[in-house]
């Protein structure tokens, strides 16, 4: 869990993960990950200087502004609560670098 929770509920464990980064170019949106229904946990996080946009769908179905947008610094987690497991895709209006982890069991 990225944000460190005091709940006592319990937590889930993973023990495979895949760890990444994807270069974004300006204006040029691009796949992050496949859709896995595997998938049991996934993190985004935004290291650069600039906002990011995430979109659930194939990068056609969303823009700049038009889906969870990253601010700088800021960063996005499917887990079972909101458990997401089709493609995601981002897009940016800046060329910068978008890290991730997915964990599938």
């Amino acid at each position: 869990m990225l944000n460190n929770s005091a709940n006592l509920i319990e937590i889930n464990k993973f023990s495979n993960c895949t760890n990444g980064d994807k270069q974004l170019n300006s204006n040029a949106g691009d796949t992050i990950l496949e859709p896995n229904s595997n998938r049991q946990y996934a993190v985004f996080m935004n290291n650069s200087l600039f906002d990011i946009t995430l979109i659930l769908g194939d990068k056609s179905k969303g823009g700049i502004g038009k889906g969870i947008v990253l601010k700088s610094k800021g960063s996005y987690e499917i887990n079972s609560v909101n458990l997401y497991i089709g493609k995601v895709s981002a897009i940016s209006a800046s060329n910068c670098k978008l890290s991730f982890v997915e964990c599938i069991e």
